[in-house]
This record gives structure tokens, sequence and C-alpha cells, in this order.
């Protein structure tokens, strides 16, 4: 029965990208390997007759609750810290980018990390839009002058589509076609 919430529990952590919900599969399938441990353990010394293979059997599946215990406090703990997108991620985010960039259009000081499940990307676009980025420089400065240690990440957007006011909020409501963007 554990082996079968563990599997059901691997698959939601996937879907939902949970670390509580893997930290808990894993724990119940080091109950499951615990008592398959036990079972070959009394039936090889049953079969052979050599009590021997009890304690070693013993120290594998103590081994086996050790390693998963440190998997699971490091997998918990890197998740409780910020950390940078995987390399795969990155690379997703990195191929968009070059699809949308050209001479005109430039992108560069591509920034990402993720805490928990949150996958936070941030980037500059180079665009001809002179009045609204000086607008930006001086927004920055005169925050930079008042909070010391402060990093900023601006957005400049165009006050007349209505793509613009669709991220206020953390998640944004994506438009229901893609033709309602320009």
């Amino acid at each position: 029965m554990n082996l079968f919430v563990a599997i059901v529990l691997l698959k939601a952590a996937k879907s939902y990208d949970s670390i509580t919900l893997k930290a808990n599969a894993h724990h119940l399938l080091t109950d499951v390997w615990t008592s398959v441990g036990v079972l070959i353990a009394v039936g090889a010394v049953a079969i052979t007759g050599w009590q021997r293979l009890d304690p070693i059997v013993a120290f594998v599946v103590a081994g086996n609750i050790v390693w998963s215990g440190i998997r699971i406090v490091r997998e918990s703990a890197l998740g409780l810290m910020d950390t940078a997108l995987s390399a795969e991620e990155l690379s997703i985010v990195q191929n968009i980018l070059d699809l949308h960039c050209s001479p005109d259009i430039q992108c560069h000081a591509l920034r990402t990390r993720m805490a928990g499940s949150r996958r936070f990307v941030s980037f500059h676009v180079f665009v001809t839009v002179d009045r609204g980025h000086k607008l930006l420089e001086l927004m920055e400065h005169d925050i930079r002058s008042s909070l010391p240690n402060a990093t900023l990440m601006t957005h400049l957007e165009s006050i007349h589509d209505p793509a613009s006011w669709a991220d206020i909020h953390l998640d944004r409501v994506e438009p229901r076609n893609k033709m309602d963007i320009p």
C-alpha cells in the first residue's frame, strides 16, 4: 500500500512541482524498502541458516534510510533557498528570447531564480523608447539614492496596449486569443 501511495505522491509532486509531496513520497519509499529488506533478511536466514545475513541486510537498509534522509533534507533546504533555474529551463528561456530578438531588438541581462516552485525571470529588451527609458532611469536613480543596496527591476509598458495591464498581479492574465497581442 505504501508503494502505491508513494507512486501517486511522486506523480502529484511532479505535477504540482511540490517539494513537500516529493519528500513524503521518498519517506514512504524508505518504509517500503525497509519492509522489503526485513522480508529478504528473514527469508534468506530461513533458507540458508546463515545468521550473519540479518545484520548485513539491516546495515544495507540503514544505509538506504540515511541516504534517503540526507537527500530529503538537501532537496528541502534547496527548495527553501533561491536557486538559479536549471540549465534546461535557462535554455528554454534563452531560445524564446532569441526568437524575438533581431538587430533592431536586443535582449540582455537575463537573470533567473527559483523560490520553491515559483520561477522568476528578468531581462532587458532594447527598443526605441527614449522618453520612457529616460523616465525609468530617473525613477531608478531616485529610489537607489533613497534606499541603499536596492536592486531594481523596471519594466516599460505601453499605456495604450491592453496587454500592458495584464501583468499587474504576480501571475499574468494571458489573453484568450494570441491574436489579441499586436
